[in-house]
């Protein structure tokens, strides 16, 4: 995963162009989400979503990334205004929906879900307008 912040303050989750990206990079201490965090700047997180993204994980990087998570929850309570995802030809479950709104929850940010990535962008832009007012 690689975090494209491009067109900050709306930051795209995007697959890694090398494989094997260490989950550390990603997770870990001064990792890309870390440095995005320490720019104290309201964001909205887009991401391309397979239902089958997390089938390789191991017990041990799902535990890892909990443990991260649960580090930054407050920060990203803070500054990240939401997560979109983005669902492409094959629209998200209900399943995964509602578990997706349960996480929200836990988080402290919305998650939406966009046909496309104009379409995602279009959302992010109107969270980002309305915490500004």
């Amino acid at each position: 995963m690689l975090l494209d912040d491009s067109r900050f303050p709306l930051v795209f989750l995007r697959e890694h162009e090398e494989e094997g990206s260490s989950l550390e990079e990603v997770l870990g201490r001064n990792s890309q989400l870390e440095v995005l965090l320490d720019k104290q700047t309201p964001f909205v997180l887009i991401a391309a979503h397979s239902a089958h993204d997390h089938d390789d994980e191991t017990p041990e990087e799902r535990k890892a990334k909990a443990l991260f998570f649960k580090r930054i929850k407050d920060r990203m309570k803070r500054y990240c205004l939401g997560l979109i995802v983005i669902e492409g030809h094959s629209p998200m479950n209900s399943v995964v929906r509602i578990a997706a709104t349960t996480a929200s929850k836990a988080l402290g940010f919305s998650v939406q879900f966009a046909a496309n990535e104009e379409t995602a962008a279009a959302k992010g832009l109107a969270l980002l307008e309305k915490n500004a007012a």
